[in-house]
């Protein structure tokens, strides 16, 4: 509770993957705050955590976060998108949660879950609900030990070794196949695994 109440210096924060809940308060008047990474394991947000925190600009939502407290984001009135990773609406504490932030901006949440929010109370205040565009990173370079995994147009290109196994979203071995249809697509090589999107 209280962690970092009124700390108006603090510009940007990463909270560990071991947080499972932000306490009350907890950055409560952080005027500074610009950015924030919440955590995978994150469950809830506690009461008024970032209550006037009026410089952040954005904010992702862990796909296991449950409940957002009253007045978590109150006063957020820089925030210009919101990502939800859940599938589940998560639940809202009360109607000043996202109180004076602009309801028209773009709230992004998985593609099967939009009429979800948008019935969603606290989230269907929200104008502008939105899928996440999972097309975006359309080129993903990895680079390790002298190995370049990318896509080219539809092709993958594994740079490196010849030493590697292409597999389907869903699990499906493609062997070698270079050439792919649109969507997402897993590069095993050496035991390490490459996500790759193909848009063409």
């Amino acid at each position: 509770h209280n962690a970092f109440y009124f700390h108006d210096n603090i510009t940007s924060l990463t909270i560990p993957y071991c947080v499972t809940s932000i306490g009350n308060n907890a950055f409560w008047g952080c005027s500074s705050l610009t950015s924030i990474t919440l955590p995978d394991g994150l469950t809830s947000i506690g009461d008024y955590a970032f209550y006037g925190c009026r410089a952040l600009t954005s904010i992702t939502i862990p796909d296991g976060l449950k409940s957002i407290g009253y007045g978590a984001f109150w006063n957020c009135d820089a925030l210009t998108s919101i990502t939800s990773k859940n599938t589940t609406p998560p639940t809202i504490g009360n109607g000043y949660t996202f109180d004076g932030v602009n309801k028209s901006i773009p709230v992004y949440v998985p593609k099967s879950s939009v009429d979800a929010y948008k019935s969603a109370y606290g989230w269907s205040e929200f104008t502008n609900i939105q899928a996440i565009d999972e097309t975006a990173s359309s080129i993903i370079d990895s680079t390790t030990d002298s190995i370049t995994v990318r896509i080219n147009g539809n092709e993958i290109v594994v740079e490196g070794t010849d030493n590697y196994t292409v597999y389907s979203i869903a699990g499906q071995n493609l062997g070698k196949t270079e050439s792919v249809e649109k969507g997402i697509y897993i590069v095993v090589v050496n035991g390490k695994s490459y996500k790759v999107i193909a848009n063409k």
